[in-house]
């Protein structure tokens, strides 16, 4: 049976769904056979990014109602890769779960991976998604709000006695604005990073034309890598070699302050991109501080 992979965030709209799409995609061309599964019943979306959405006449709701279409609800997106699709109609509140995790469980035979993107929140549908994975993929953005709200899905993994996870971070704009990795993991109280991935406003435009998978930025392409050979080999990339091939991949133009900056003092920055620009920086952030939402996550860089 192949590995069931569930994609979780906690704080809904951090790209979790997005990154299901890509790295489904990523895996299959390396030759894996690989089911996407939509696991938000009621408010099913991976259909509209992987642009299948006029092909959805059945879905996981029916096979569970029927045994003898398991089979028949699988949509085919491209070579290797299927796609399971949720009930928009019918919530996880009123459906049978543990039918779901046997009909999964089932199609699961037929692939090498499985991967589950999650309902965002910690309801019944985490629920019996945690119990039925055996690996998560942790998803997050350099924001205080959402790495509380990572941090409590993995909790949640813990207190079904999960271990095996890594930590994504999603919507990285530049090197500069990179948040500290080590707080960061303090803070989330995880071990292993997955990667680091880039923002960029094709992928926003891509998601609605149905054409992120065919389309996708060849640098967080790139920065699916770490994430695959997690997955197939069971090893995290050490984190700096993470940073510092997100550094390579991503083109940052802007020119490097000379003054000298202190902890949490703004500094006005004189550039040739924007005159008016202001960096902070801090590299004191605890995990305390993040919890509580008192340190913001967005503008800080690592003092040298």
């Amino acid at each position: 049976m192949g590995d069931i992979i569930g994609l979780i965030s906690g704080k809904g709209g951090v790209g979790k769904t997005t990154i299901t799409a890509c790295l489904g995609a990523a895996l299959s061309e390396q030759g894996y056979r690989v089911l996407l599964c939509d696991g938000d019943f009621g408010l099913r979306d991976l259909d509209i990014i992987l642009g299948k959405e006029d092909e959805v006449c059945f879905d996981a709701y029916n096979a569970l109602e029927d045994k003898s279409m398991a089979d028949d609800v699988v949509i085919k997106v491209q070579s290797n890769l299927y796609f399971l699709p949720a009930s928009q109609s019918v919530r996880w509140e009123d459906m049978g779960r543990k039918k779901y995790r046997k009909l999964v469980s089932h199609l699961a035979k037929s692939y090498d991976y499985v991967l589950v993107d999650c309902p965002a929140g910690i309801g019944r549908g985490l629920e019996s998604i945690v119990e039925l994975a055996q690996r998560f993929l942790i998803i997050t953005q350099p924001l205080w709000v959402s790495i509380r709200n990572a941090a409590r899905a993995i909790q949640f993994c813990r207190e079904y006695g999960h271990r095996d996870y890594a930590v994504v971070f999603n919507a990285v704009r530049t090197y500069r604005d990179m948040p500290n990795m080590y707080d960061m993991l303090e803070a989330l109280g995880a071990e292993y990073v997955g990667s680091i991935l880039p923002y960029d406003t094709q992928i926003l435009d891509d998601t609605q034309d149905g054409v992120l998978i065919q389309d996708m930025p060849n640098a967080y392409r790139h920065m699916l890598t770490p994430i695959v050979d997690y997955i197939t080999s069971g090893d995290a990339w050490d984190e700096q070699d993470i940073i510092d091939r997100f550094h390579d991949v991503t083109t940052v133009k802007a020119v490097e302050p000379t003054v000298t900056a202190t902890l949490a003092q703004p500094v006005d920055v004189e550039s040739e991109i924007n005159s008016s620009s202001v960096t902070y920086t801090n590299s004191w952030t605890t995990r305390s501080r993040l919890l509580s939402g008192k340190e913001s996550m967005w503008r800080r860089v690592r003092i040298k």
